[in-house]
């Protein structure tokens, strides 16, 4: 067989598009590009799972959980499009073995603090890491993927919470070797040792995406990945003029996010991941709450009954890349955001007096509608939106968004709560569900409908073609 030649952006571009059958170097890919998502999963839930000893142990007020909660999202925050702007730069495999490293350290400082400062300092040290790790590893995964297979991005929901029962399930097993109220720091020392493992397999397994090797010029190392991944042989041409010097990516590049033809996706993928993480963190405060009520007071048991919502989230999370396969990851996340708003109405509305069945089944089923659809869409969009030279900061900006609506959460609903009471708190948040099902509903791009590849072409920020 011909070798085939690469020589441009999109030679690389259709190549990808050709849709050739994958080698076993694919499945590194997805494998660590998808333990990127575990590792920040489980170092999320290492946190939360040992929050009530940690609290007692270290004789914690109400304010300094809250703020202990909410620093890494705080930092992932402010970091998002600055963790985007580099990968663009340095490249993506970089960035995710740096988050590996970070989360390491990260792990060290938490897990052996003594006080609140340095435990605050590890945590926002995760925070970096989350920045670097999740802003970046969504656009690494879409430039392996054809435009009419980016539904398969979504996994990575399901993949979230196998990590958080994973994390669960070890926290009881090793509660019930005697730490006692030491268990928070095994349970961050678990997650440090998993990023070890996870960055040292990254450095010597992930290739390099060819796509951002292409936008910076480097058409042989693009050759050489394509090569290692599909097992065709590929080579670099040469081109009939001398290439222009790759332009760099600066913070100024937002703006291009927000002109045709991105305008819109940004809003859809903007808007409607700040509304999933909004809807996640106030509604999963409820959750613990309601676990203790089925399930006892004591650390395991509570332990036990949080693992049980989260397999409703399994479920849905690896649901959401068949649905999104079939009906697209707009639609899917339509239909998602409308049955979760139904489920909160409900849930409200019949709050005072519930029953104790109805009162397990309403939220399972948000967490299953929410994991199914709403949750991963956002930054699956993001992900299949732009060129390689836009992707990762377009998917760092939509991850600050869903940081964003992650801290409003934590912190607003516990006010509209006292403000209202249980049951009308609830019913007033499920209009955040009904903002992203209005908003999937008006702004109508779905990436595997699109049948203008986003690296091909790069000059659409200038001359945009009509109707996207």
């Amino acid at each position: 067989m011909a070798a085939v030649t690469i020589a441009s952006e999109q030679d690389v571009a259709d190549f990808i598009e050709a849709d050739r059958p994958a080698g076993s170097r694919m499945r590194w890919v997805w494998v660590l590009g998808l333990g990127g998502v575990f590792f920040e999963a489980y170092a999320n839930a290492a946190l939360s799972a040992g929050l009530g000893p940690l609290t007692d142990e270290l004789g914690l007020a109400a304010g300094e959980v809250g703020l202990l909660a909410g620093s890494s999202m705080l930092v992932a925050l402010v970091l998002g499009p600055v963790a985007g702007l580099l990968a663009d730069r340095l490249g993506r495999v970089p960035m995710l073995v740096a988050a590996k490293v970070v989360a390491l350290l990260s792990a060290i400082i938490a897990s052996t603090s003594s006080d609140l400062a340095l435990l605050l300092l590890g945590r926002g040290l995760a925070g970096v890491a989350w920045a670097f790790d999740f802003a970046v590893v969504m656009a690494y995964l879409a430039e392996f993927l054809p435009t009419r297979k980016q539904s398969k991005l979504n996994r990575w929901q399901g993949i979230w919470y196998v990590a958080t029962t994973c994390n669960l399930l070890i926290t009881v097993a090793i509660y019930q070797a005697g730490v006692g109220q030491s268990i928070w720091r095994w349970s961050l020392a678990s997650a440090g040792l998993i990023a070890a493992v996870l960055g040292v397999l990254q450095v010597f397994l992930l290739s390099e995406s060819p796509r951002w090797l292409a936008s910076k010029g480097r058409f042989d190392k693009a050759a050489r990945t394509l090569r290692e991944i599909y097992g065709v042989d590929v080579v670099a041409g040469s081109a009939t003029a001398a290439p222009a010097r790759p332009r760099e990516s600066s913070l100024g590049d937002i703006s291009q996010l927000l002109r045709r033809p991105y305008r819109r996706r940004t809003v859809l993928a903007v808007v409607t991941f700040f509304c999933q993480g909004l809807e996640y963190f106030a509604i999963g405060w409820y959750l613990p709450v309601i676990s203790l009520q089925l399930f006892g007071d004591d650390f395991t048991a509570a332990a036990l009954g949080a693992t049980l919502f989260n397999v409703f989230g399994i479920v849905g999370g690896f649901a959401s890349g068949v649905l999104a396969q079939r009906f697209t990851i707009r639609r899917t996340m339509l239909v998602g955001f409308a049955l979760a708003a139904v489920v909160l109405i409900l849930l409200g509305v019949l709050f005072d007096g519930i029953p104790l069945w109805l009162a397990f089944t309403l939220p399972a089923l948000f967490l299953l509608l929410h994991s199914g659809g709403p949750a991963p869409g956002g930054i699956s969009l993001a992900a299949a939106a732009y060129p390689s030279n836009l992707r990762a900061l377009g998917s760092g900006v939509t991850n600050m968004a869903g940081s964003t609506g992650g801290v409003v959460g934590s912190f607003v609903f516990p006010l509209v709560l006292d403000a209202l009471g249980a049951g009308p708190a609830i019913v007033v948040m499920a209009a955040i569900p009904l903002t992203g099902f209005l908003t999937s509903l008006l702004i109508r791009w779905d990436p595997e409908r699109d049948q203008r590849p986003s690296d091909a072409r790069t000059a659409e920020t200038i001359s945009p073609a009509p109707g996207t």
